[in-house]
């Protein structure tokens, strides 16, 4: 009987840990995903402010209020890291329908100090 339960927690928990896995990967290769970290890679100030090597954090799928993506809207809020920082970028993106392509309306790097807008595109929102 426990050799029962301990191969029945182990196997769940490995099922777990890779769909946990699997949605992971699938967020980060979401287009405006990507695009939010060619933006940010390219920005002086916030290269500044958190210290290259800049590493990116897991998204935490548990915060379905800052993290989600909708049928018309997208909100990520990403955790990273440098050598003299940390904090979040947090990417809104926008869509006209569930079959469109997201386009990148607003990127932002929000640490304990500071609050960054990154990147603002004011066109995203009417187009949608």
């Amino acid at each position: 009987m426990l050799q029962i339960a301990t191969g029945t927690f182990l196997v769940g928990s490995v099922s777990l840990y890779l769909a946990q896995k699997r949605v992971q990967y699938r967020v980060r290769s979401l287009e405006h995903y990507q695009e939010a970290f060619k933006i940010i890679s390219k920005h002086e100030e916030a290269s500044e402010l958190l210290g290259p090597p800049i590493q990116v954090g897991t998204v935490d799928l548990a915060d379905r209020r800052r993290n989600y993506v909708g049928e018309t809207d997208s909100r990520l809020r990403i955790p990273v890291s440098g050598t003299l920082n940390s904090g979040f970028v947090n990417v809104h993106a926008v869509r006209h329908g569930p079959t469109d392509v997201f386009k990148t309306h607003l990127v932002e790097l929000e640490t304990i100090d500071s609050n960054i807008v990154i990147y603002d595109d004011p066109t995203a929102m009417i187009s949608v």
